[in-house]
């Protein structure tokens, strides 16, 4: 494409070029393989193991009472797993992590067969006949042609469908034996019009170039032995199983329904996924042909007219067709910005399977690698990779796109609610939840919602975090020697992550939680805030490991490392000539926009938190006064809240600091950068507001009160080893993780 002139300051810069990074055909199969997948293998698994059982001679009886023998002594001997197994001999139903995985190889050696034989019998149902030597001569000479301008490493085979009178290709076939179909009437289209032959031929072409025939094989595969194996037998059987548990159990009617949505969402899921996977491999197919031909100004041409009849007919709606609409192929081709989108959906598809099979897959880590136990991050790895992975690839693709235009990501405060959702509606699907819940036997309603709230919080900081680390290192990337290094860093760091808070957040949902005895004073506030504070109090305070607060610390501090990163590959930019944002986008850029994109945003770490403790002085010395002024000439406020609310110093402190980090924001860089700024300043006002809230209290409302009142005797002892202020500030900065990200994002939303 010819240079086009220099920007104005703010407007966009140019198209991300569509094959400098990961492709988003990549990241939905990845989607679909995931859901298809691990969802067929444990339904598989649990279809085998139930049927083993009543093979073997048991029966429904069995079952039941051992069902309702855990149920009876699960309070009074909950605490004694063991000793409740013995009582309570559950029949055996061999082991099922075995089963389960032999059934996950057994489903991929199927499909597996399927993709070998595939290309045979669409060779032989099409009747496809090898192109002709006599007769076609200027035909294979332009065949030879486009196979040389699109530099493949393999052996093309054309073949034709005689009886198609369409002008239509179709590229087929298996690693090692590749195909493309020529209808007749696209035979006859090369001399009629040799411009759309070429453009049409150029299209199949691209899709052996860009390593995707073998991705539509598989989704198809996969899609309809999902459909035929899974989701019509839970479609004809999910009444009977409801009818079933209404008339076993007819408190588990409820959580069996939930388990029965759960597994329709996915799905729904699966259905959606694989179409786009099929669409989006037509979008990277054309922009392959414009790559090649500086426009594809042809294919436009034929985009064009099949546009027009597109029109005038009945179409299925967008997001079950397997091919793009024209409209939509002709916008992707003028702007490739619409190739980099990662929204909500995929987020909420990932996090739905990955919640629905987290169980089953840690199990097999476990059976597999025997490292780590419930809990622990290694159980979780192997959920974060493939949760994890796809969702902060995504997130740097969408960002980096957004900043080779000098804007920003914009969907990150709706992804990071839609992977929420997706965590928490998964937990409907896992069988041992929906037993626990069924048996009456799982934590209080509150209880579960603050562990479902838990799960939330995860997913919705992983993405503002990734969202941030991906903006401030998006100059680092572009002006780097190994560009896509730097991305796998920056997901790695976040998987890593990740997978810590998905293995305590798990673990945290586990049945029985009413058992525990709650340290003081966790145990004198209401459910769900002793629950939240138990699990606060392990995974926090708690003193983890050294490699867990190394990892932490590494983590934490990436995003503030980006300067120091775009100092450092400023020098070494010189002695790279290819360097520079030019490799991204399909056309130059003037030296101003060059520079503009290798600048790194504002980031200012160090004035956040001197704000945050500037601010939190000034906050302090407001609570000093209003305390003083009560003590003095005004006692009934401060005697009113003292005597209703013992803990008042520890709201007061916290929603100062609070206050303190939003102020912060509000004065700081946009986007995800402004929330950034707001936690530092928590973290700053966190360092004496606790301690100003407490001295408050104690220097003047326990003199005008009188020691021996009841708000006075109240000395907070949150942990052993940590002093409340402390303890205060952390909680504080916890919740400014969730709050401050999404009130910036609602801000710019409301402004954009």
């Amino acid at each position: 494409m010819s240079a086009a002139p220099a920007p104005a300051v703010g407007a966009p810069v140019g198209m991300p070029h569509p094959f400098r990074m990961p492709s988003g055909t990549s990241l939905r199969f990845a989607l679909l393989i995931l859901s298809t997948s691990a969802a067929m293998a444990v339904a598989f698994g649990g279809a085998v193991s139930t049927a083993a059982y009543f093979g073997l001679g048991g029966d429904t009886g069995s079952l039941t009472a051992a069902l309702e023998c855990t149920a009876e002594n699960f309070q009074d001997m909950g605490a004694d797993p063991e000793e409740l197994t013995r009582r309570c001999l559950l029949p055996d139903r061999g082991n099922g992590t075995a089963i389960e995985l032999a059934a996950l190889g057994a489903l991929w050696l199927a499909v597996g067969v399927v993709y070998w034989l595939l290309p045979v019998y669409r060779l032989r149902r099409r009747r496809l006949r090898p192109l002709p030597t006599a007769g076609f001569a200027d035909i294979r000479r332009t065949l030879d042609e486009l196979v040389a301008l699109a530099e493949l490493r393999c052996r093309v085979r054309f073949v034709v469908n005689w009886r198609d009178l369409g002008p239509t290709g179709l590229a087929f076939g298996r690693a090692g034996r590749r195909y493309v179909m020529l209808s007749r009437g696209l035979l006859h289209l090369h001399t009629q019009d040799p411009e759309a032959f070429r453009a049409i031929v150029l299209h199949e072409l691209a899709h052996l170039r860009n390593r995707d025939v073998d991705v539509a094989f598989l989704t198809l595969i996969c899609h309809r032995l999902f459909v035929a194996a899974l989701a019509v037998p839970l479609a004809v059987t999910a009444p009977f199983a409801l009818l079933v548990a209404w008339l076993l159990m007819p408190m588990s009617l409820l959580y069996q329904l939930l388990f029965v949505l759960a597994q329709c969402a996915l799905a729904a899921t699966v259905t959606l996924t694989s179409a786009a996977v099929l669409r989006s491999r037509e979008l990277y197919a054309d922009a392959r042909v414009a790559v090649w031909t500086r426009g594809a100004h042809s294919l436009r041409r034929v985009l064009a007219a099949q546009h027009g009849l597109e029109q005038t007919g009945r179409r299925r709606p967008a997001y079950l067709r397997s091919h793009p609409t024209a409209g939509k192929r002709l916008a992707a081709l003028s702007d490739t910005r619409l190739l980099f989108g990662f929204g909500p959906w995929e987020a909420f598809g990932l996090a739905l399977t990955c919640s629905l099979v987290y169980q089953h897959v840690a199990q097999w880590t476990e059976a597999a690698t025997h490292l780590g136990d419930r809990g622990s991050p290694l159980a979780a790895a192997v959920p974060s990779v493939l949760l994890g992975g796809g969702v902060a690839v995504g997130i740097w693709r969408a960002t980096l796109a957004a900043r080779l235009n000098r804007g920003r990501w914009a969907d990150a405060h709706r992804t990071g609610l839609a992977m929420s959702a997706g965590l928490v509606v998964g937990t409907f699907g896992d069988r041992a939840y929906n037993t626990a819940l069924s048996l009456g036997i799982a934590n209080s309603l509150p209880v579960h919602l603050s562990w479902w709230l838990i799960l939330g919080v995860v997913g919705y900081g992983f993405v503002r975090w990734n969202a941030a680390t991906a903006r401030v290192w998006a100059p680092v990337v572009l002006a780097g020697r190994r560009p896509l290094l730097l991305v796998v860093g920056g997901c790695a760091a976040g998987v890593a992550l990740l997978s810590i808070w998905l293995g305590h957040a798990y673990a945290a949902g586990t049945p029985g939680f009413d058992l525990l005895q709650l340290p003081r004073p966790l145990n004198l506030l209401p459910t769900p805030l002793d629950y939240l504070g138990f699990v606060f109090s392990t995974t926090v305070v708690i003193t983890p490991p050294l490699w867990v607060i190394a990892l932490v610390v590494v983590t934490v501090g990436l995003p503030l490392a980006a300067r120091l990163g775009v100092r450092l590959t400023g020098r070494a930019r010189a002695e790279v000539p290819t360097a520079g944002p030019d490799r991204f986008l399909l056309q130059p850029v003037s030296a101003e926009s060059s520079a503009a994109l290798l600048a790194p945003p504002q980031l200012r770490p160090l004035r956040a938190l001197a704000q945050g403790v500037v601010f939190s002085v000034a906050a302090g010395l407001g609570l000093w006064l209003w305390h003083l002024f009560c003590a003095i000439a005004f006692p009934w406020p401060i005697e009113w809240v003292g005597g209703v609310f013992t803990f008042y110093p520890v709201a007061l402190a916290a929603l100062l600091q609070l206050a303190v980090g939003f102020v912060v924001a509000w004065r700081h860089a946009g986007g995800e950068l402004r929330a950034l700024h707001g936690i530092l300043g928590t973290l700053g006002a966190g360092l004496l507001l606790p301690t100003a809230a407490f001295t408050a209290r104690n220097h003047f409302a326990c003199v005008r009160w009188g020691t021996d009142h009841v708000a006075c005797r109240v000395a907070p002892d949150l942990a052993p080893t940590l002093s409340p202020e402390l303890y205060i500030a952390a909680w504080t900065a916890a919740l400014a993780l969730l709050l401050i990200p999404a009130w910036a994002a609602l801000r710019d939303g409301r402004r954009h």
